[in-house]
């Protein structure tokens, strides 16, 4: 293996970490509201009008599922973790099966399950994993 593959490798493995355990801490929040972590203050100081703040926190929930679920099932595949090199198939099948895991839990602790998160989430899966295939 060359220099920039296993660079590459441990780069994914490590983005890998850092964001399944901020995904999960989102995921496991009882009431979790993006709008707090929107910079009001400086969006509205470099000119942006207060309605279009509030349309983009009520539709970054569809950038955050679709883009995360994509972005997770590349940085698996480019891991190169000994279950998911087996078959070009298992990365987008474990990510599927975290999507459904997450809108589960969101349910048994009060969030409810919101099936277009599932389905925005298996959709970017999906997307990153044509993707991949057609690169390979």
């Amino acid at each position: 293996m060359n220099q920039s593959a296993f660079l590459m490798k441990w780069f994914c493995r490590i983005s890998l970490t850092i964001i399944a355990i901020s995904f999960t801490y989102v995921v496991a929040q009882p009431s979790y509201n993006f709008a707090h972590w929107v910079p009001h203050d400086f969006l509205r100081m470099l000119g942006v009008k207060y309605q279009q703040i509030l349309w983009a926190e009520s539709n970054a929930d569809i950038f955050l599922h679709f883009f995360g679920a994509a972005l997770l099932t590349l940085l698996t595949h480019g891991s190169n973790i000994r279950p998911f090199n087996f078959h070009p198939i298992a990365p987008f099948g474990f990510i599927c099966l975290l999507c459904v895991c997450a809108e589960v839990v969101q349910h048994l602790i009060g969030r409810g399950i919101e099936t277009s998160d599932l389905l925005l989430g298996i959709c970017g899966s999906f997307m990153a994993y044509l993707a991949q295939h057609k690169n390979n």
